[in-house]
This record gives structure tokens, sequence and C-alpha cells, in this order.
């Protein structure tokens, strides 16, 4: 990945410039980007080639809705290690198996697990069926009703994930 992201966008950048960025990708104004304006944005100004770009889409999306806000963005942008999870090569290789894994198991394509993926999920790892409501409860963090990757790759604990 060539490094102009990594010296352009600094943790000193003014708000406008990313929010410049940020709105010329949100082509429907509805102040968030979809899954397909967030891989435009990492591709074309950030560099990220298409795997790159795809990982920190399942990455950002904190709870599973397929859009990343422009707090969310200027959190991540700001963020130290912005750029750490493909950077380095050995987490960047375990978190694409992550999303691997976790597709098999989105089957709707929603980018998050509904109750029943997630159902599905425990079941295939031998949980009992009996504990998997409880288990949904203790691993829906932020409690919304679905599975999201940031959540699947916490319980996974591959690695500790930024």
């Amino acid at each position: 990945m060539a490094q102009a992201h990594s010296s352009y966008f600094n943790s000193e950048v003014p708000d406008i410039v990313l929010k410049s960025i940020f709105t010329k990708y949100d082509k429907d104004g509805s102040g968030c980007l979809s899954s397909t304006e967030m891989q435009e944005m990492f591709v074309t100004d950030l560099g990220m080639n298409a795997d790159q770009a795809e990982t920190f889409r399942y990455i950002l999306d904190k709870d599973g809705d397929q859009k990343l806000s422009f707090d969310e963005f200027n959190r991540w942008m700001r963020s130290g290690d912005r750029f750490k999870n493909i950077e380095d090569k050995s987490r960047f290789f375990i978190i694409k198996k992550a999303i691997e894994l976790f597709k098999t198991y989105d089957a709707d394509g929603s980018g998050a697990l509904d109750k029943r993926e997630f159902r599905k999920l425990m079941i295939d790892l031998g949980a009992k069926p009996k504990n998997v409501k409880k288990a949904f409860k203790e691993l829906d963090e932020d409690g919304d009703g679905v599975f999201s990757f940031p959540e699947f790759l916490a319980f996974l604990q591959w690695m500790p994930i930024e």
C-alpha cells in the first residue's frame, strides 16, 4: 500500500479536510457512508486495495448496519493506529480469515448476524441449543439485536482489535 495515507491523513489534519473527503463520497447526502461509498473512499482517497477496504468496512461498522457516520470516520482517522490492521501483515491475515468465517454465517449479507444466523454459528461451534439465547444476549455488547463483526472478532479472541 502506498504510504501517502500515513503522511497526508495525520492527527493534525483539520476537520474540514476530513469532512470534505467524507462528503465527497456521501453521494445520497444521508450523513453516513454506505458499504459501496466506504469501499470507493478507501480505495480512491486512502489508497487501499479491495481486500484492505473490505477489512476496514467490517472493522469500522461497529453496529453491523453497513454504514459509517462522519463521527466514526473522524474518530478512526484521528486514532494513532488507524492503518495498523492492514500494515501489520499477520493482523491483516487474521482479520481476513475472521471476515471469511463471519460471511459464511451472514446468510443474508446484511453485515451482521441476526439471531437465526447467530444460532447456526453457535450450534456449529458445539453450543447447546438451550444456551444460545443467553450467549446472544451476553455477546451482543451494544444490545442492538444483531451480532456485528467487531463483536464477532471480540468473541473469537484471536487478537485484540483497535
